[in-house]
Formats: C-alpha cells, structure tokens, sequence
C-alpha cells in the first residue's frame, strides 16, 4: 500500500509543481480569445484556430485587422515573469492606426471575464467604424450647415449681377 500511496503522492506533486509539466493555460486562453473572435464574426471564419494560436503563443500579440472598416489593433501579451500563466500577464490593446488613442490596458487576466473584456473592446471599435462608414451626410446625420443662413459651406461668392440691384 506504501508504494501506491507513494506513487500518488509524486504523482500529485507533479501537478501541482508547474515547473515539471507544460502548463498549457496560456495556450488555453488564446484558443478562448480566437473562438470568440470568430463566434462574433470579428474575424474570417476560415481561419484555423490551431494555427492561428500557435503564432499567438510564439509572437505573444495579436494583430486584429479589418480592411472593410479600415481598423487595425494590436492585442499584446505581456508577462511580468519568464512563466507565461494568466495569472503574470497584462494585456494591452493598441490602435496600430492612430498614435494619440491611448492603448487599454487589461490588468485583471486572471478572470475569465477578461477574454470578453478584450473582445468587447474590439467588437465596440469595429460597430464604431462600421457606423461611421454607414453615416451619409443628410440622410443619416445633418449636413454641414454655414453660420448665417445665407452661406453654403463651401460655396463662392459672386459679384453681384441683378440689374435691380444695381440702379439702387
């Protein structure tokens, strides 16, 4: 009975020791990010999501790139630590586009409310784009208007040519 109890014991040693075994909760955590892209429709649904993880895990960021509504974000994984867990990572999502927005930070990774967090953000900025290039002038939202009543935007001003006006 010694010897099972003892194989048990080295055996749940090794579990708990992560030094002695892969631990793979940051390849699990990209596979939830990248499943939840593409349960959102934020990314093409024929990309592998084995594929795409590995790179994710190796490059540790992730670019999410939308030609059509002219979007581009950085999703970086940084670690505080040589040991790559949820429980040492911070996130940072940078507008690859636009220097001057300040990039989020998501500090609380440890939660898996923090994968959502992510891809609210980045499903937020993708409405907000696809919107702003849905918007017509006039239709959607008024047009520009002048300061007097009087004066189109952009239009010139020409001498005036009425006879009327001109004997006063």
């Amino acid at each position: 009975m010694t010897g099972n109890f003892k194989s048990l014991y080295n055996h749940y040693l090794t579990e708990f020791n992560v030094k002695n075994r892969n631990d793979p909760a940051f390849y699990d955590y990209v596979v939830v990010f990248i499943q939840q892209l593409l349960q959102r429709n934020l990314v093409n649904p024929g990309i592998g999501v084995r594929e795409t993880t590995m790179t994710t895990v190796k490059d540790q960021y992730y670019n999410f790139i939308d030609i059509e509504d002219n979007i581009s974000y950085k999703v970086s994984f940084l670690f505080s630590g040589s040991e790559q867990s949820p429980n040492n990572l911070r996130i940072e999502i940078s507008n690859l586009l636009d220097d001057t927005e300040q990039p989020k930070i998501i500090e609380n990774t440890f939660e898996e409310t923090s994968i959502n967090e992510i891809v609210d953000f980045l499903d937020a900025k993708a409405r907000e784009a696809k919107q702003a290039k849905d918007t017509v002038p006039g239709l959607n939202v008024p047009a520009a208007v002048g300061d007097t009543p009087s004066e189109m935007p952009g239009a010139e001003q020409v001498p005036n040519t009425s006879q009327y006006l001109k004997g006063l």
